[in-house]
């Protein structure tokens, strides 16, 4: 019998293969598109929950207060806090603690190889499951000077294999400019793209002992460390973390320790890659909102798609009316004929899921390539989020689906009265218009909602890319700092000698050099007073060291006092005294204008600086961030960053004149560069590729809620075709008829309107919130995605009803 139903319902399918193909082709659309941001939303989620103890490991994070002010919102931290807390807590098990994280330079034969790497206690490989292949996980990072490459590194340095890997133990590399080589201890596997950390190189903690000091063990002021720890099985997190204020107030009195009111939380580690606002990350983060937006995108396509099949089923109910009739007349019974017409719903469901993993392992390889992710299908078959569980959960939905898009079909044709069909009354008994119409009105609510989302989300993108930032990074080529060069008495001469040697070109309009970037997180100093002030508490400056040519490179406004001068340098640094502000710091400090700060001063770590000069306020972060209140100190250094104000139409050959001129001055170091407006760009990534994904696959929705109500319309005009010819006897024109049909339609997506538009304003409201700097949310964009929709349906019901309005009367009625 059940083979006879696929039998049957092939040849039904075949028959009307128009039909058929518009069906299959919104489904097919429908589920290639959930499937794909399915493997997205799946990857994202499965961040770092391959560790073994995953469920009970917590990074801890740290805010700090000065004046009733939250000063940072960190994960950096003070190196004694993860032994003190497995110490004081008996929920606290192991911890591990790491430090300095960056790209280093590995010289092997006069070769240097560049990666990312991190200093990471002895605990590291046990609390974290990095599996070593070659090494003793117990004690690779325990002696100082030891160091644990990657594969990938074992590879590229030393042309391993796999079998070479225990060879490679005890051989030694350099490290930047340290003097006493690292010795290999380890070979560890590729760190997984799902863990937040990412790095290539793992160096011991030790090692900073020996090179910055004891108090990287035992400070409790110098914060520049991250912890880990691991509570014990059925240890409550929450519990532990209501005894932290008593922690602090126990370890730091208050202010008196570190100058600030220290306040500590744990967040699980499986939430680090989404729900980080914090500042000084060191993994790798995404938006949790922006991959839950997703999430939502792919229900409402798979739903529309699904409510697509529905309308277009019944919409041919017409034609197969007088088909139940006789088979009802024949014997069929009403189970019988919903089990017919349902087994059609589940072949074409299931040769759309078929083509769709089909279409969608097509189109990895672009999707792979847009957001740079190594997305697989794999992530939905028991290796992504959930395991097996998602893959069963996914099937669930998707048999449940499949089967509830039939049903409603299956029933509605199955329970025509034989007699009334077959007396040609069947339009008075068919009933659930206003099911159809309900789903007309979801379909199009979820359209408005997307066509809101993604005005939105472009305008911020544009509002960003186009802010007048504060400073002038157009044609900017930055190269990276000569590391591998030493600090000497000399160095201050060298740079500004190459600077001038550059300036000497037409091409190059400014140079300079400084020890960060625009776009990159900045040190803090802390505890900062103004000379003079009876206020004991201290402000929080974020710190950048720049030469004299900096501001004029950047175009960076002066508003009073004056620039660096050379002599405010010194390769003595304990002999610098003269710094410049910014507009925000000169306030922080209750200066009421820059003219007011020119040529004051501040106490900072005990010593007098003289401000010589306020500049205006700029962007040093992305629009996410607030500005921040900045001095910047005339220090030099070899490594940093030189910025060079490049000009002229043949830009390799200025990349190639400044290559030569920088290794005649710095010979021996790699020649790295860049774009300053690239590199400030990448701070937008995630928020770039949230923009184009979501934008494709909404309009992707958008496209298919338009063949449901073409399926909803075809349906109506189908049984007013009688009613027509009488209308256009009686003298009714053909802009009479289109606007009679589409009214009704235009009504169901006004209703839409109505309900999606305050849906969208919280939702993008919501998304908003991420950002210091952020477009309004106007009233013109909820008109302009109303009249977007009724365009969209307006359009799609008149192509229908203009066909039935041109059609000959004697024809529409003789239809019946």
């Amino acid at each position: 019998m059940i083979k006879n139903y696929f039998k049957i319902a092939l040849r039904n399918l075949w028959k009307r293969k128009a039909y058929s193909f518009v069906n299959l082709t919104g489904l097919v659309t429908g589920i290639t598109a959930c499937l794909l941001i399915l493997q997205y939303v799946s990857f994202e989620l499965s961040f770092d929950r391959f560790h073994q103890n995953a469920d009970r490991i917590y990074r801890v994070t740290n805010d700090r207060f000065q004046q009733g002010k939250l000063i940072q919102h960190g994960t950096i931290t003070y190196p004694t806090i993860g032994p003190t807390m497995v110490k004081d807590f008996n929920e606290v098990e192991a911890f591990t603690t790491v430090s300095n994280p960056g790209t280093f330079k590995l010289q092997k034969d006069r070769k240097i190889y560049q990666e990312k790497g991190l200093y990471a206690d002895e605990n590291f490989l046990s609390l974290f499951t990095f599996p070593l292949v070659a090494g003793d996980l117990k004690s690779a990072l325990k002696a100082p000077y030891s160091i644990i490459l990657s594969e990938t590194n074992a590879k590229r340095i030393f042309n391993a294999v796999p079998k070479d890997y225990p060879d490679l133990i005890g051989k030694t590399l350099v490290l930047d400019l340290d003097t006493e080589p690292y010795q290999i201890t380890g070979i560890m596997k590729d760190l997984p793209a799902a863990s937040h950390l990412q790095y290539g190189i793992l160096m011991s903690y030790e090692t900073l002992v020996r090179t910055w000091g004891p108090w990287v063990k035992t400070s409790w002021v110098g914060s520049d460390m991250w912890h880990y720890i691991q509570l014990k099985p059925g240890a409550d997190a929450a519990a532990l973390e209501k005894k932290f204020p008593a922690f602090s107030q126990r370890y730091f009195k208050g202010a008196s320790v570190s100058g600030s009111i220290e306040t500590f939380h744990l967040q699980p580690l499986t939430k680090a890659h989404l729900y980080s606002d914090y500042e000084y990350e060191i993994g790798k983060t995404n938006n949790g909102k922006a991959v839950w937006t997703m999430l939502i995108i792919a229900a409402f396509i798979l739903i529309i798609a699904w409510i697509n099949y529905i309308n277009l089923s019944t919409a041919r109910s017409l034609e197969r009316a007088r088909e139940v009739g006789v088979r009802k007349v024949a014997g069929a019974t009403s189970r019988q004929l919903t089990w017919q017409f349902l087994s059609e719903s589940i072949l074409l469901n299931v040769a759309a899921l078929a083509l769709s993993i089909i279409l969608a392992q097509l189109c990895q390889p672009v999707l792979n390539k847009l957001i740079d992710k190594p997305l697989s299908f794999s992530l939905l078959t028991g290796q992504g989020y959930g395991g097996w569980t998602m893959s069963i959960v996914l099937v669930v939905v998707f048999l449940l689906g499949i089967f509830l898009s039939g049903f409603y079909p299956a029933f509605t044709l199955s329970s025509f009265e034989a007699i009334s069909v077959l007396k040609g009354s069947f339009k008075r008994s068919v009933k659930g218009i206003w099911v159809r119409q309900s789903l007309v009105v979801f379909q199009y609510t979820a359209s408005v909602v997307l066509i809101v989302g993604t005005l939105i989300v472009f305008k911020q993108l544009r509002f960003m890319r186009t802010e007048n930032l504060g400073f002038n990074m157009e044609q900017m080529l930055v190269l990276r700092g000569p590391e591998l060069s030493r600090w000497d008495s000399t160095s201050i001469d060298r740079i500004n000698s190459f600077k001038a040697e550059l300036r000497r070109y037409p091409q190059v309009k400014a140079a300079s050099s400084s020890g960060n970037l625009f776009g990159n997180r900045l040190s803090r100093s802390f505890n900062i007073k103004k000379v003079g002030s009876n206020d004991e508490k201290g402000v929080t400056f974020s710190r950048m060291p720049v030469d004299l040519d900096f501001f004029e490179t950047y175009q960076i406004r002066m508003l009073a006092g004056r620039n660096f001068l050379p002599t405010d340098s010194n390769p003595d640094g304990r002999k610098v005294k003269n710094v410049i502000l910014n507009l925000s710091a000169a306030q922080l400090l209750g200066f009421k204008d820059a003219e007011e700060a020119a040529g004051k001063k501040f106490l900072m770590q005990g010593k007098e600086w003289e401000i010589v000069g306020v500049v205006s306020d700029f962007h040093q972060q992305s629009l996410k961030h607030a500005i921040e209140p900045i001095f910047f100190a005339p220090f030099y250094t070899m490594g940093g960053f030189y910025s060079i104000k490049v000009a002229g139409p043949d830009m390799e050959r200025t990349i190639q004149i400044v290559k030569n001129k920088y290794l005649s001055f710095f010979p021996g170091n790699d020649f790295e560069y860049f774009f300053m407006d690239e590199h400030f760009d990448e701070q937008y990534k995630d928020d770039k590729i949230f923009g184009q994904i979501s934008s494709f696959f909404s309009l992707m929705a958008v496209a298919i809620a338009t063949l449901g109500i073409f399926g909803l319309s075809s349906y109506t005009i189908a049984q007013r075709t009688k009613e027509i010819g009488v209308r256009k006897v009686l003298g009714a024109t053909v802009a009479g008829i289109v606007q009679l049909l589409s009214k009704e339609f235009l009504k169901l997506v006004a209703i839409a309107i109505l309900i999606g538009s305050p849906i969208a304003w919280f939702g993008v409201r919501e998304w908003l919130n991420d950002f210091a700097y952020k477009v309004d949310i106007e009233w013109w964009m909820f008109v302009v995605s109303g009249l977007l929709a009724l365009f969209i349906a307006f359009a799609t019901v008149s192509s229908q009803a203009i066909k039935a309005a041109l059609m000959n009367p004697a024809k529409s009625l003789k239809s019946e």
